[in-house]
């Protein structure tokens, strides 16, 4: 009885310090395998060309990613994430003199993590397991700070801009996301981007299905998920219910194919990675 007590508490002690160095291991920041350039960058000059670069060879004309290729540019990648860690609006703010230059930093750097955070994660065929780990729990150094995607998006992007455009372009690394551009961001084309991307999003039939003349119309989870970041933009008193969110994305919609529906239902989430392979 003592024995089998005795291997029981051992087998218990085991788990706990597994489950110890599992969460401790989590918890390290992923941090660049190669150190930043010497010079530090000027004021609204933040090397954005890096991630440019990588963009350009690895992101397909749908906005797709081809991870392989992308494990052929991970120095690249490096390069810039090394950037990344070492200044952010945060820790150097006269280095990013507008809001436009200080959003373009946190959307690529946002993206850059994603496409880090895969590669990390072993380029996993679906999400959904890893989900919160993926997003919330894996977390790279920012301005020499350790963040999490989440922590970027909704502790920084969405807290300070309050823009429902950058749902277009914060990439999930999901199908069912929006897609990747090739365009890197920065502070001379940041708006001109999220307003051409947010229209294209709304006519992609990968966010927005609807036909005339149903009243119903399918809408991609992000408009739920995000519902308040769009509906804030319409006064409450003008339009309500699901007429209020299909207002919000018809403003986007091209002329003539406005959303002549009363009732949006999610689209089932692709979870799949956002990779070449899963079209």
């Amino acid at each position: 009885m003592k024995k089998r007590l005795s291997r029981a508490l051992a087998a218990s002690a085991l788990i706990a310090m597994s489950a110890a160095l599992f969460v401790s291991c989590e918890s390290i920041p992923i941090r660049p395998q190669v150190n930043p350039s010497p010079d530090v960058p000027s004021a609204g000059r933040f090397p954005h060309e890096r991630l440019g670069f990588v963009l350009e060879k690895v992101v397909s004309p749908d906005g797709l990613v081809d991870y392989a290729a992308l494990a052929l540019e991970q120095t690249s990648l490096e390069e810039y994430l090394a950037e990344v860690a070492r200044v952010s609006p945060d820790s150097h703010p006269p280095l990013f003199p507008s809001d436009d230059d200080r959003l373009a930093y946190w959307l690529n750097a946002h993206n850059a993590c994603a496409l880090k955070n895969v590669i990390h994660w072993n380029r996993p065929a679906k999400l959904n397991d890893i989900s919160h780990r993926f997003d919330s729990e894996t977390k790279f150094i920012v301005g020499a700070k350790p963040m999490s995607l989440n922590d970027i998006s909704n502790g920084v992007i969405r807290k300070r801009y309050k823009d429902p455009r950058v749902h277009a372009v914060l990439v999930k690394a999901r199908r069912g996301g929006p897609p990747l551009s090739k365009t890197v961001f920065s502070g001379a084309n940041v708006e001109q981007l999220l307003e051409a991307s947010m229209k294209a999003f709304v006519m992609d039939e990968r966010a927005v299905q609807w036909t005339a003349p149903s009243t119903e119309v399918r809408l991609s989870r992000l408009f739920f998920d995000f519902r308040s970041d769009f509906e804030r933009q319409q006064p409450a008193t003008s339009v309500s219910g699901d007429a209020r969110l299909i207002t919000e994305v018809d403003r986007w919609r091209a002329p003539g194919k406005k959303l002549v529906a009363t009732r949006a239902v999610p689209i089932p989430f692709d979870e799949r990675l956002n990779d070449v392979a899963n079209r």
